[in-house]
């Protein structure tokens, strides 16, 4: 499994030797994602609800925090609630139902384990096995966690998260930026759009959506209450950037970013928590990375859950 750090040229207009150089790679991948996302899907479930959640972007955007807010929202509507994930960077290609107290991230990967503490997740490249093994067990309302490119399990409705502060990056399709398809094809196709962030602003003139989109505003509230010192803050996630701005209330002494989704050593967590002593200071992540940690080295390290407020929480209830 290869674990990326972002490019920092994904969040700026790239210069010529890297358009000369990738470009090319970014059209050709252009070409068969396009043609790979209007494939017919394999499975259309007669049980059940479908809502895919999915980015424009490859990490970052917030998705594993909305699927989080939704499962919540669902609950209150009375819908027997399941997830579906792919489950990234785990060792088994079998269809598992995620148990939080028994299985590791390496068995089903972070976000999985992460999201069972608020729901049940079922784990497969498959989502139309997937699909089945849930509805096996008699839930009605499947949410695809980053879903919208998958063709095995077609959606009933298709959610698109956004980060306000990221955007679309630098515009440009993979390699040359973080778009996985052409952000006009992907819009197009919404049943509504989620603007994540802390940002006032409701310009939405740079989405390319059709007019009559739903967009819907939630603000990010992480919980700081854990923090009781200066911090050293480490993170494996997209874009590490967002993580870190959120301590801005705080004195940091240390930021580490690791790749995303990377797996941390026991060298790795030994050396931050020695540093820790050394500057008396508290070790910080965020909750998916907590999940990547051993049991063992738990208790040194703190996390920081995050929530989000919905603006418009009838407009989104209207929605599900």
């Amino acid at each position: 499994m290869i674990f990326l750090k972002t490019p920092k040229f994904w969040q700026r207009k790239p210069n010529l030797f890297l358009r000369y150089f990738l470009k090319p790679i970014s059209l050709i991948y252009s070409f068969f994602a396009e043609k790979n996302y209007f494939k017919p899907y394999e499975y259309k479930s007669e049980k059940s609800e479908v809502i895919a959640v999915g980015a424009v972007t490859v990490g970052g955007s917030g998705k594993t925090i909305v699927v989080k807010s939704l499962c919540e929202i669902l609950k209150k509507h009375g819908k027997k609630i399941a997830i579906l994930s792919r489950g990234y960077g785990r060792s088994s290609d079998s269809c598992t139902k995620v148990n939080y107290s028994s299985h590791t991230y390496k068995e089903v990967g972070d976000e999985p384990l992460l999201l069972s503490k608020s729901a049940p997740v079922f784990v497969s490249k498959n989502r139309a096995q997937s699909a089945k093994c849930a509805e096996d067990e008699n839930y009605n309302c499947l949410i695809l966690d980053d879903g919208l490119m998958q063709r095995y399990l077609q959606p009933s409705k298709k959610f698109i998260v956004i980060d306000n502060s990221q955007k679309f990056g630098n515009g440009e399709i993979l390699p040359l930026g973080p778009n996985r398809l052409n952000t006009k094809t992907i819009l197009a196709d919404a049943d509504a759009i989620f603007v994540l962030g802390n940002d006032s602003s409701k310009d939405v003139s740079w989405i390319d959506a059709p007019a009559n989109t739903p967009i819907i505003f939630g603000k990010l509230q992480s919980d700081f209450s854990l923090i009781k010192k200066d911090v050293i803050a480490f993170c494996g996630i997209g874009y590490p950037e967002k993580f870190f701005n959120s301590l801005k209330g705080f004195k940091v002494i240390k930021k580490i970013s690791f790749p995303d989704h990377s797996p941390f050593s026991d060298e790795v967590l030994k050396r931050l928590i020695e540093s820790s002593k050394l500057f008396n200071a508290q070790l910080v992540t965020t909750e998916k990375d907590f999940m990547r940690i051993p049991e063992k080295y738990r208790a040194f390290v703190s996390f920081i859950p995050v929530t989000i407020k919905w603006e418009n929480e009838n407009l989104l209830n209207s929605l599900l």
